[in-house]
């Protein structure tokens, strides 16, 4: 009798382990469609050259789910280009994004509000966490309502520095994510 439990125990164990097996690559690795959408709120900082992002939430779905908040991390170059952090309970991806053609923008002279829509693009290079392997790449837009900094002669500022003294940024963007 003991013969017979050990050698049902033994073979239950390696159905078991086979049938979990499929399972855990497939729970280890997800790829798919994904839409990251949100909102990113940034002031002036003391200085000319300086911006904080004050608020911010990055809602995903898709092969993730999930609501996170964005981190500015380095800040656009010339070309506009920036990383970012995209962090979630679950973890951190690492995102490049680079600017695409301005769709369309206006700018009220009395009051220097600003309001735009532009493309953009996003690359997903790692992470932290469950992205630590994360590759994506996403197109989407950015459109912004800003408060510009007024030039000496009172002129809205129309170039990158001084920062706007008040932005608010609302990003859709869809593609594919692989984690």
């Amino acid at each position: 009798m003991k013969r017979l439990v050990k050698g049902a125990l033994l073979a239950a164990g390696t159905a078991l382990a086979i049938s979990a097996a499929p399972a855990m690559s497939a729970a280890a690795a997800a790829s798919g469609t994904e839409t990251l959408s949100g909102t990113i709120v940034f002031v002036a900082g003391p200085g000319t050259n300086s911006r904080t992002v004050i608020g911010s939430v990055v809602r995903a779905g898709g092969v993730f789910r999930g609501v996170g908040r964005v981190v500015e991390l380095v800040l656009p170059n010339p070309a506009g280009v920036s990383q970012d952090d995209l962090v979630f309970r679950s973890g951190t991806m690492n995102v490049v994004s680079t600017p695409g053609p301005l769709l369309s923008f206006s700018v009220n002279p009395h009051s220097c509000l600003f309001t735009g829509t532009q493309q953009f693009t996003w690359d997903v290079a790692g992470g932290t966490g469950q992205f630590d392997d994360a590759i994506g790449s996403f197109t989407g837009t950015v459109s912004a309502v800003a408060l510009l900094a007024r030039n000496p002669d009172g002129s809205c500022s129309l170039t990158p520095l001084p920062f706007p003294r008040l932005e608010v940024d609302k990003f859709a963007e869809s593609g594919t994510l692989s984690f």
